[in-house]
C-alpha cells in the first residue's frame, strides 16, 4: 500500500509513503460484495522537499517551511460492485474482473513534526493556530480496482482510491498565523511558524534565507521574546493554503485468499 497526501502542506512524489492492512470480503450477490478493513497508513508532507526557491510560483511554500508526518489508522466498511458477475461456484469466477467501491470509515490521526534536533513532537496538543481538533474523524473511501485470478483459492488485486475526510487538520494547518504571544507554550510558538529557520528540519537541508530577504524582498522580523519569522507569515496571514478538507490517495496491492464453501 502506498499513500499520497493532499492537503495544505505540500506533497509530491518524494512524499509517497507505505502502509499495510487487512480486509475481509463477503459476497452478497453475483455483482455485490461487502468488505471491512483495517489499515495503517503513513502520510508525509514537506514544503521544502517539494518546492524550490527557483520556482517563484511556489515561493510561498518555500517560505512557509512546514512539514508533517501522520500515522493514520483506518477502520472502514465498503460496498463493492464487481463489473462481471460470478453466478457459479467460486472456482469458476472470471480470470480478470474490475470493481468499484464506496464506503464509510473512522480514522485516527496524529500529526507530528520534527524539531531542529531531530525529535518528533505531537502537534495537536500545541494548538499552533489557537484551534482545537479531534484525533478522530470520519472519512469516505472511494476506489477503482482490478482483480486477477492466480489459482482456485488465490487472487491478486490492484486498487487505487481516495479518502475524503471530514477534517482540515491532518497536517495541522488550516487557517492563519496567530500572534506568537497568544500561544500556550514555547513549543507551540516554535512549531506554528518556521519560516525563518535556516534548515528544513524534515530533511536537514539548508535553506537560503538571503534569497528570501534579498531576492524576494521579504524581511525577517523578530518579536520581543526572540521569535523570528518572514514578514509574509505575520499574524493574520494565511498559514493553510488550500481550500477544502484534507484527503489522501492510496494505492494498494492485495493478496486475496478465498475460503472455500460447500456447494
Amino acid at each position: 500500500m502506498g499513500s499520497y497526501f493532499f492537503g495544505d502542506v505540500s506533497s509530491g512524489i518524494k512524499t509517497v509513503r507505505w502502509g499495510l492492512g487487512i480486509q475481509y470480503l463477503n459476497k452478497l450477490s453475483s455483482h455485490i460484495a461487502f468488505t471491512a478493513d483495517a489499515n495503517y497508513i503513513r502520510l508525509v508532507a514537506d514544503d521544502d522537499l517539494v518546492s524550490s526557491r527557483k520556482d517563484f510560483g511556489r515561493s510561498n511554500s518555500y517560505i512557509r517551511n512546514l512539514h508533517m508526518r501522520n500515522d493514520v489508522i483506518e477502520l472502514g466498511i465498503h460496498g463493492r460492485y464487481e463489473f462481471l458477475p460470478t453466478n457459479d461456484y467460486f472456482t469458476k469466477r472470471k480470470k480478470l474482473n474490475g470493481f468499484v467501491t464506496l464506503g464509510l470509515g473512522l480514522l485516527y490521526s496524529n500529526p507530528q513534526a520534527k524539531d531542529s534536533a531531530g525529535y518528533w513532537h505531537n502537534l495537536r496538543p500545541m494548538h499552533t493556530e489557537n484551534k482545537s481538533y479531534s484525533s478522530f474523524t470520519a472519512y469516505i473511501p472511494v476506489s477503482l480496482g482490478v482483480q486477477y485470478k492466480i489459482s482456485n483459492h488465490l487472487d491478486i488485486e490492484f486498487e487505487l482510491g481516495y479518502r475524503f475526510t471530514f477534517t482540515d487538520y491532518l497536517d495541522d494547518a488550516k487557517g492563519t498565523y496567530v500572534d506568537p504571544s497568544t500561544l500556550q507554550s514555547n513549543d507551540a510558538k516554535y512549531f506554528s511558524n518556521r519560516s525563518a529557520e535556516a534548515t528544513d528540519s524534515y530533511t536537514g537541508k539548508s535553506r537560503d534565507l538571503n534569497y528570501i530577504q534579498n531576492n524576494l524582498g521579504y524581511p525577517i522580523l523578530t518579536t520581543p521574546d526572540g521569535h523570528s519569522y518572514v514578514s509574509t507569515t505575520s499574524p493574520g496571514q494565511l498559514r493553510g493554503t488550500r481550500f477544502g478538507l484534507d484527503g489522501y490517495f492510496v494505492g494498494m496491492v492485495r493478496i486475496v485468499y478465498i475460503i472455500p464453501r460447500k456447494h
